[in-house]
C-alpha cells in the first residue's frame, strides 16, 4: 500500500530584527562640571597698596564742651586704574563719614576728601573708632582717636581758701558739704541736673579740680574694676572712714534714686571703659577681594 504524502503548509515566520550596531545606541549626556570660582585677571587687583592715605590714624584733642571732634582723610588712587569705593562704614554709632559719591570713581592719578566726625557728648577720657572703606581694590581701615577733657564744673572752682576749709569739713564729718555754705557747691548746683550735668555741678567740683587734694581720686585712674553697680554704690553711699558721703536722700544727701542712675549711668559709660581692640589694616590682611556688587 502507498501513502500519498501531502505537503504541509508553510508557516508564516516573522524574523527577529537585527540588533543595532553599536554606533547607532544613545550616549549619556556627561555630568555638568562644578561650578568653578570667577578668577579675579590679575589688573584687577594690584599686588601693592593702590589707594594711598594721607594718614591711616589720626588723633583730635577736644577743647571742653566741644560737641563734636572732626576729621578729614586726603585718598589719592596711585595705581594704572579706576578704583571704586563702594562705601565707608562706622565702628559705632557715634561716628559718621561721608563719601563724595556713591559709589565714588578715582581716577588713576586723581584725589579725594572723606570727611568724618566723632559726637562727644556724655564721653571724657580717650577713646579710638575706626572707619573701614569697601573698595575694588579690598578693604582698608583707618583710626580716629579724640581726646576728651571732663566737663568743666558748674559755676567755677572754689577759691584755696574755700577749698582748704571745706576739707577741713568734710574730715570732720563728710555729709557736712551738703549742710550750710557748703551746700550751694555740693548740692544746690545739682538740684535738677541728670547726668553729665549732675557730674559736673556735683562731682567735677572736687574730682575734676585742677587744686584736687592727695585724699581725693582720680576717677580716671582707679586701681580697680569699675562697673554701673560700683558707681551705684558708691554715689548711693558713700566710702567710710573717707571724705566721700553717701549723696542719696536716705544718706543725708541730696540726689534722688532716678539722678543716681543718671550719674551711675554716666560714669560707667564715660569710665568703665569696655572697649574690643581696634582692627588694623595688617589684621586685614590679606586684601579682602570684595566685588562692588556684593
Amino acid at each position: 500500500m502507498c501513502l500519498a504524502v501531502l505537503p504541509l503548509p508553510a508557516r508564516s515566520q516573522t524574523p527577529s530584527p537585527a540588533p543595532a550596531p553599536a554606533s547607532a545606541r544613545p550616549i549619556p549626556k556627561p555630568l555638568a562640571p562644578p561650578p568653578q570660582p570667577v578668577a579675579w585677571p590679575s589688573s584687577t587687583v594690584p599686588n601693592v597698596p593702590a589707594l594711598v592715605f594721607d594718614a591711616e590714624s589720626k588723633k583730635y584733642d577736644a577743647a571742653p564742651g566741644e560737641a563734636t571732634a572732626p576729621f578729614t582723610f586726603n585718598l589719592t588712587n596711585v595705581w594704572t586704574n579706576e578704583i571704586i569705593i563702594d562705601r565707608v562704614q562706622a565702628s559705632c554709632g557715634c561716628t559718621t563719614a561721608s563719601l563724595p559719591a556713591s559709589p565714588w570713581h578715582l581716577a588713576p592719578g586723581a584725589s579725594g576728601q572723606v570727611h568724618a566726625q566723632v559726637r562727644l557728648a556724655g564721653k571724657m577720657g580717650s577713646m579710638t573708632k575706626t572707619l573701614t572703606f569697601y573698595t575694588s581694590v579690598g578693604a582698608r581701615v583707618v583710626s580716629l582717636t579724640v581726646k576728651i577733657p571732663p566737663p568743666p564744673a558748674l559755676g567755677g572752682s572754689p577759691s584755696e581758701s574755700e577749698r582748704k576749709a571745706a576739707m577741713a569739713k568734710a574730715q570732720a564729718d563728710p555729709q557736712a558739704i551738703f549742710k550750710g555754705d557748703c551746700a550751694a557747691c555740693h548740692a544746690a548746683k545739682g538740684q535738677n541736673a541728670f547726668g553729665q550735668n549732675l557730674y559736673a555741678a556735683d562731682c567735677g567740683i572736687c574730682h575734676e579740680s585742677s587744686h584736687r587734694d592727695s585724699a581725693v581720686p582720680d576717677l580716671h585712674a582707679l586701681k580697680q574694676p569699675t562697673d554701673f553697680d560700683f558707681w551705684k554704690s558708691t554715689i548711693t553711699y558713700g566710702k567710710p572712714h573717707t571724705m566721700m558721703p553717701g549723696f542719696a536722700m536716705a544718706q543725708g544727701g541730696p540726689l534722688s534714686e532716678a539722678q543716681i542712675t543718671s550719674l551711675a549711668t554716666y560714669l560707667d559709660h564715660v569710665i568703665s571703659h569696655h572697649l574690643s581692640p581696634s582692627i588694623t589694616n595688617a589684621a586685614s590682611a590679606p586684601m579682602i577681594r570684595t566685588a562692588i556688587t556684593q
